[in-house]
Order: C-alpha cells, then structure tokens, then sequence
C-alpha cells in the first residue's frame, strides 16, 4: 500500500468524481482509476461504488476514510514538525545562567521564546560563569549567560550588556550611609573575596579600575563562600563587591549597597555558546541578540 494511493482516495471521497479528482491531483482519469483498483486489492474491499455520474463511498471506503484522514493528518504533522526541529524552532536548550544575567536578560527572553518561538523549550540551570565554560566544553550545556570575554578555544562569545558593580556592607559600617564612595576612600577599608564561581570575576573589575584611578585595594584576610558571604560582611568591617542585581538582593536583606567611582566598574554580561551551534541555540542567540540591540548580529562572536 503506497502514500500515493491514500492521497488519490481522500481527493476522490471529497470530489466524488473521478474527473475533478484527475484535475486537482494532476493526472489523468484513467490513472486515477488504477491507482483505486491497486488500493481496493491491497485494502480487499470495495471502497467506491462507480457511476457515469457520480462516485459514491461504500460502507467500508467509509470506515477507511476515516482512518487515511487520520493517517494523513499525522504524515503531514511529522512532516512539520521534522521541519521545524531542522530549522531549530522545535527542541530543547538547556541555558545556564549566572544571577545578574538571569535577572537582565534570561527574564525577558524567555517572554520573547514564548511569543515567537512556543515549540522551543528551555531547561534552565544558575550556575557560575565558570562553571557554565566547563559544561559547555562537556556537552552539558548548549547556551551560557555570564560574564566574558571568555578565554577558550572551543566557546564563542557575544557581548550582550554592561552592568555595574557596587560595593555592599553592613548597616553601621563607616560607609552604609554613603551613596557613591571613591575610590582613595574605599582603599582605606579591606574587601571581602573569595566567592566561588563569580568573585574572582568582580575582583579583578574592581581591582583593574581601581588601578587605573591610583589605588591598590587590599583583600580582607578572610574568605568565604556565597552561603557565608553576607553573614561574613554583616560581622566585619569588610566591603563587599557584586553587581547591581545581587546589590538590590542584599539591600533587601538589610544591607547597605554603595555605588563606587567615578569611573564606575562594570562587570561584561556574554552569551556564551561552544562550538559549532546547533539551530536552535543560534535561534535564541538571535533573540538574545535582538534584546540587548547588539548590532552585529550572532556572527559577532
């Protein structure tokens, strides 16, 4: 039983004449004529009664009819769908995403991926940028949201936005209730460092603008981890760094957060991406893209 022969009995069941069937299916009569025969002698039944007028369905082309619509209707779903996984717009992306970008951009996109892109779906992950690199390079994960530029020959990446980094203490510090706080004036207190996974990252931003207006910042003696890192901060004299989204998270738990400049540190947010993308993820690269008003487009990494 052929494909063909299905498609020849559902066009004469709506036409319900072999003229007009022959028409739209862009053969002639006679052919039409034997491709039912062959599909009666596969099916073993009569499925047509014929007239010189009229084509009229048996009890049984009735019964089959029903089924080659269902069977056809599917085909033609398989076949979209295969489409659409082809084209990247059909599938799964799994996206690890640091705390500021989760918050600036992986928000926003995922409003984006439900409007033009419903048959995509995400598996998400927060996770360092650093450990973002290491299961790119795995295979574990097919889109990064962190900071960058990345130094690896096996991962891309596109610079999305800027954000800035502020310093966070405890209320009662001799700083808490200073707005902007220089960079000479910052140098005569220690900051606090060692949080693994992003705090090597904010450092070095920190520390590299802090050169470059003349001061060397100097590291508290003591390290931690982000499950300890406020309470660390709220027992100590420490400065801590973050950036802005993380700073509106420790405001809310009773911190003080302060900008710092001029200039301002800003931390490089990147969409990070190994090699070579697969559709899909250049997809949400695009939209991603798109969002931030980045004008060279996915070919900028």
């Amino acid at each position: 039983m052929e494909l063909r022969h299905l498609e020849v009995f559902r066009v004469l069941a709506e036409e319900r004449h072999f003229g007009r069937a022959a028409q739209r299916l862009y053969l002639g009569q006679s052919s039409v004529s034997q491709q039912l025969q062959r599909l009666e002698a596969d099916v073993g039944a009569q499925l047509v009664h014929r007239t010189s007028r009229r084509v009229e369905l048996t009890a049984a082309g009735e019964v089959f009819l029903e089924e080659v619509e269902q069977v056809l209707g599917r085909l033609e779903q398989a076949v979209q769908l295969a489409r659409q996984a082809a084209s990247g717009r059909r599938g799964t992306v799994r996206i690890g995403t640091n705390y500021p970008a989760g918050r600036l951009l992986l928000l926003p996109l995922l409003e984006r991926l439900r409007d033009r892109l419903p048959d995509l779906s995400t598996l998400l992950r927060e996770m360092g940028t650093d450990d973002q690199l290491r299961a790119l390079e795995r295979g574990d994960l097919d889109l990064g949201l962190g900071y960058g530029p990345v130094d690896s020959s096996r991962v891309d990446s596109v610079h999305l936005r800027d954000v800035p980094v502020v310093g966070t203490v405890r209320h009662g510090h001799p700083l808490a209730d200073r707005d902007l706080v220089g960079y000479p004036e910052l140098g005569r207190h220690r900051y606090l460092t060692g949080v693994r996974g992003s705090g090597s990252h904010i450092d070095q931003v920190v520390l590299r603008t802090a050169a470059a207006a003349g001061v060397r910042l100097v590291p508290s003696d003591a390290s931690t981890d982000l499950a300890s890192y406020l309470l660390e901060l709220e027992i100590t004299d420490a400065i801590g760094f973050c950036s802005v989204p993380r700073g509106e998270q420790n405001r809310a738990s009773g911190m003080a957060v302060l900008r710092l400049g001029p200039p301002e540190p800003t931390l490089q947010l990147h969409a990070l991406v190994a090699r070579p993308a697969p559709p899909p993820v250049r997809l949400v690269l695009d939209q991603l893209v798109a969002l931030a008003g980045h004008p060279g487009g996915v070919d900028a990494a």
